[in-house]
């Protein structure tokens, strides 16, 4: 009888001890689950980011095409830019020929940015109107959250003073908001970036 007893005592530890490892395990894993989800406040947070880091991208590449500017302060905005993006950001670059049709073509980040320093133009005039549009962050299957934004550009070549080509696009950049290791922290942090940026529309003036 005691043998008995004994036996249906230990059973009943051996069970609780087990429920408060799975309760603590689970405790554990939602504690996870919450720290790679970003709250509203952040969402809101990093929306403010979006517009900052777009006005930054504008600001350089309004440098980068001015031949007016010193070569030492181009070549920084060129890899100031760069630390905007993701890592594989790629620019799609359109173009109405004189046939009225549109071509596009997606470069690498770097080969657009050291392509725009360089046009064959005696002047280059880049004017960017307010962003028109940030679209909602959604997480991706990937753990990243995601979310576009929308701006209007104006281009304008010169030849002399003669404008050789000029056209206003429609700018989608991608957003990217990415767990990432930092360093001097030493722990993962929550980083804003952009992505790729497509031309959805462009039209000659």
């Amino acid at each position: 009888m005691l043998k008995r007893i004994f036996t249906v005592t230990a059973l009943t530890i051996s069970l609780l001890a087990s429920g408060q490892t799975k309760t603590a395990v689970s405790s554990k894993e939602a504690k996870i689950v919450d720290e790679i989800n970003l709250s509203e406040a952040d969402i809101q947070v990093f929306k403010e980011q979006t517009k900052q880091k777009v006005d930054e991208f504008q600001q350089y590449i309004i440098t980068l095409g001015s031949k007016d500017q010193p070569a030492e302060k181009r070549d920084m905005a060129e890899k100031e830019a760069i630390k905007l993006f993701y890592k594989g950001a790629q620019m799609e670059i359109s173009m109405v020929l004189a046939d009225g049709t549109t071509q596009k073509v997606m470069r690498p980040m770097e080969k657009y940015l050291a392509r725009l320093k360089s046009l064959p133009y005696t002047k280059v005039v880049i004017k960017f109107y307010d962003i028109a549009y940030i679209s909602e962050f959604t997480k991706g299957p990937d753990g990243k959250y995601y979310s576009t934004a929308t701006i209007i550009q104006e281009f304008t070549g010169f030849n002399e003073d003669n404008i050789v080509y000029t056209d206003v696009t429609k700018k989608d950049i991608e957003i990217i908001i990415d767990l990432v290791e930092d360093k001097f922290f030493n722990e993962k942090r929550w980083k804003i970036f952009l992505g790729d940026i497509k031309a959805s529309e462009t039209k000659t003036t």
